[in-house]
């Protein structure tokens, strides 16, 4: 592998110029600089940028954290266009991404501890914003930075990339209850308690109130309970639900015992791909690789200052397809 010595060498000049010129460093003239850079150029040489931040004793690498879970949320579309939107920041500033994944908050610490220990890594993006989270906690700790997808608990000020979870809420059960004329909707939720998907309910019970119409909630995770309540409930015409798969695995169900087919429904994150489903499905585009490329700029922000409305915050626009 080509060395910054062996640019050195055929420059006929000192590895301290060489560097020097190669950084855009004033003190070398801009004939000698645009000389050395041509050279570095032809001869294929790459700077070694984990080299140079390991004697910072920081890697060029990021950490993004999955939230603890037993679902592969890895191959949720909408995680993997938040990977694409910081990884596409990442590469500007010559940094790699590092995964921590796991089904126990044990195993996630851990993970992340190794990160930080052996890693060197010292910046993050969590994919959630968790009350009382052990990772969030220990990063503040270690003084590192962090950046959460989602808004964090209001006692701490974290920096955070979110959307309006509330008046998404608000938009998407207008959607349902007037665009799309369901009299009896349901709101479907994860039995995980989100903060995200609290907001989004309650912006549903709000237009919920407003058309008068009874705010029926169903939380998922127990098949033959869930399966009681739509007994309980054939009259059920819309389904409003905090994302794509929630939404379908309820229509699922609801036809399985009603056979029913171009059913209203209405999700969060813009997930599916056509025909994957026969629902009549209307999804809120929160708009992912956007999210993740706000986080990184936010993650840098020390570094490469951005203007934003509220100090160390970015709301994303939401838009219903």
């Amino acid at each position: 592998m080509l060395t910054i010595r062996d640019i050195a060498a055929k420059a006929g000049v000192s590895v301290s110029t060489a560097s020097r010129a190669l950084n855009n460093n004033p003190r070398i003239s801009q004939a000698t600089r645009e000389r050395i850079q041509k050279l570095a150029a032809a001869e294929g040489y790459l700077p070694n940028y984990n080299a140079k931040n390991l004697t910072a004793g920081e890697a060029n690498a990021v950490g993004v954290v999955f939230p603890n879970t037993e679902r592969v949320l890895s191959e949720n579309p909408f995680y993997i266009d938040l990977l694409r939107g910081i990884n596409a920041q990442l590469v500007q500033r010559h940094y790699v991404l590092s995964v921590a994944i796991s089904s126990t908050a044990e195993e996630l610490l851990a993970n992340v501890k190794s990160m930080v220990a052996q890693g060197k890594i010292k910046r993050f993006i969590l994919f959630y914003a968790h009350q009382d989270d052990p990772i969030a906690d220990y990063l503040r700790q270690q003084h590192l930075r962090f950046v959460t997808i989602g808004q964090p608990d209001q006692h701490h000020n974290d920096f955070f990339v979110d959307n309006d979870n509330l008046q998404a809420g608000i938009g998407g059960a207008t959607f349902l209850l007037d665009q799309l004329h369901v009299k009896h909707p349901v709101f479907v939720e994860s039995g995980h308690r989100w903060a995200y998907e609290q907001q989004r309910r309650e912006g549903y019970d709000r237009v919920a109130a407003r058309f008068n119409v009874e705010p029926l909630v169903c939380k998922l995770g127990d098949a033959p309970r869930v399966r009681a309540f739509i007994d309980q409930h054939p009259e059920i015409d819309g389904i409003m639900a905090t994302d794509d798969f929630n939404g379908i695995e309820f229509y699922r169900l609801f036809r399985e015992k009603y056979g029913v087919s171009k059913f209203p429904v209405v999700s969060f994150n813009h997930s599916l791909p056509e025909g994957l489903t026969d629902a009549d499905l209307h999804s809120v585009d929160l708009f992912p690789e956007k999210m993740g490329s706000a986080a990184a700029k936010l993650l840098f922000s020390d570094r490469e200052p951005i203007d934003t409305p509220t100090p160390g915050q970015i709301r994303i626009p939401y838009a219903i397809n």
